[in-house]
């Protein structure tokens, strides 16, 4: 059988899973001062450019969120603000009921 309905299911790269498990075990808040902390935010921030250099972007580009439904707004609400600021009389956004659901 062929999947080709790869919504939120897709199967991880073999290089994914292998970068997964050599952090799986590391503890520690990227965002807290102390060894494992910094140790955390080492990874992210290098994770950031790669992802960076990967998209021809810069690192301040790269956005983590915490799912779909937050990178969804967070795309529409920045679409509104450029829009906006660079026509203040073009406020309204559409959506359609075929839109993704989140």
């Amino acid at each position: 059988m062929a999947y080709l309905d790869h919504a939120a299911t897709t199967p991880m790269l073999p290089e994914a899973v292998e970068a997964l498990t050599a952090h799986v075990g590391a503890t520690g808040n990227a965002s807290s001062l102390h060894a494992s902390g910094r140790r955390a935010r080492r990874t992210v921030e290098e994770a950031r450019e790669t992802l960076a250099d990967a998209l021809g972007a810069r690192p301040s580009e790269v956005v983590y969120t915490s799912g779909g439904t937050e990178a969804d707004n967070l795309a529409v609400k920045g679409l509104y603000w450029a829009r906006r600021d660079a026509a203040p009389a073009r406020t309204r956004v559409l959506a359609s009921p075929v839109e993704h659901h989140a």
